[in-house]
């Protein structure tokens, strides 16, 4: 639970996202002009990074069927006639057919095959500028007359190691600590002469708490730096903010992971139903952080819940830390958000902690016995 699945499933995901794209994704071409223009389409379709042409086929049909057999991901369908109506100025159109099953694989193909399409269109139309005697920089301005430029808000770098990898190892990790610390405090409160046995070495509400969390709190710091550092040092991620404030972050993360994995324990009836809740709870939980989905579009009730749950101002921190390089100004409300979720389980950890000790009868406390064996 510590240390050798955490970084068993890291290594995993590591390996499962290491290309950081999915790249030379199989298309299928049905080139019914076969002109030297629509060969052209065909070759700069190719030659991108995102695409690799895997067949080319006479008909629709038999596209569909190499679609429908997850031969291809999608299908450019190049009409008869392409390079006719082009020398006489009119707009064939190129049709892209993709499979939106395969929502992720799709979308890529889809975004380069629109780009390669796109940039061949835009060289034809300045030629045929040219031709007709307008010089290059006007030809330019009258195929893009308004630049538009484009930027992902939430995978501002086009790779899924920074916008998946990232955020799922803490994800994997959250589930980890609380979990621990859910054992770790069911193990007593849950255990006939758990409690007593605690109050006796213990004494106080506070040592108890610090005793029984400080060693996972140490395994869990190291577990998430050593992640941090395959993200960062073999995955080359990058980190634009203070080193500072990102290593706070996470220590937080930990603290808060923890103070609410053992208030789970303690208000659990035993320790099935404490990791029952657990996993509702924090399972979840990337779905709810604002990673893949903008929280402000979520409803009040996804809203909320995220709100609760220490993994999502530790991702939002992270994010505005390594991707966006936020000035510190701008991290201290999510840090602020992150240490009121720290003290609110902490205290209620801390009460319910004294609670549970102070409903022991009398005659269960004594002092602790050592019995020692003579030979």
């Amino acid at each position: 639970m510590l240390v050798p699945l955490p970084l068993i499933l890291f290594l995993v995901l590591a390996v499962i996202f290491a290309p950081g794209l999915p790249r030379n994704l199989p298309v299928a071409v049905v080139d019914l002009d076969a002109s030297t223009m629509s060969r052209q389409i065909v070759r700069m379709a190719d030659a991108s990074a995102d695409v690799e042409i895997v067949e080319q086929l006479s008909s629709l049909s038999e596209a569909r069927q190499a679609l429908v057999a997850q031969r291809a991901y999608a299908i450019l369908m190049i009409p008869a006639g392409l390079e006719h109506d082009i020398l006489l100025g009119q707009r064939p159109e190129v049709v892209v057919f993709s499979n939106s099953q395969f929502l992720t694989a799709g979308g890529i193909v889809g975004r380069s095959l629109n780009t390669s399409v796109s940039t061949f269109s835009a060289g034809v139309s300045l030629r045929l500028l040219e031709a007709k005697g307008v010089g290059s920089d006007r030809a330019l301005d009258l195929i893009t007359p308004i630049p538009v430029q484009q930027s992902p808000l939430f995978n501002p770098s086009l790779d899924y190691i920074q916008f998946l990898l990232s955020a799922i190892m803490p994800t994997v990790l959250q589930i980890f600590i609380c979990a621990a610390a859910v054992l770790s405090f069911s193990r007593e409160h849950h255990s006939p002469n758990g409690m007593p046995r605690l109050q006796r070495i213990a004494l106080t509400p506070i040592r108890a708490i610090l005793g029984k969390l400080l060693p996972y709190t140490l395994v869990g710091t190291f577990i998430l730096l050593l992640g941090d550092v395959i993200l960062f040092n073999v995955f080359d991620a990058s980190f634009r903010g203070n080193v500072f404030v990102f290593f706070l972050n996470g220590f937080m993360f930990i603290l808060t992971c923890q103070a609410m994995g053992a208030l789970i324990a303690l208000i659990a009836k035993d320790t099935t139903g404490a990791l029952g809740m657990m996993g509702l709870i924090v399972a979840p939980s990337f779905g709810f952080a604002g990673v893949s989905f903008p929280r402000f579009g979520m409803t009040l009730f996804s809203q909320i819940w995220g709100a609760v749950i220490p993994l999502t101002p530790y991702l939002q921190l992270r994010t505005d830390q390594t991707l966006r390089g936020a000035p510190l100004e701008y991290s201290l409300p999510t840090m602020a958000w992150l240490f009121a979720q720290l003290l609110v389980f902490s205290s209620l950890l801390w009460v319910m902690t004294r609670k549970t000790m102070t409903q022991i009868p009398a005659s269960q406390i004594g002092p602790v016995t050592k019995q020692v064996n003579k030979s």
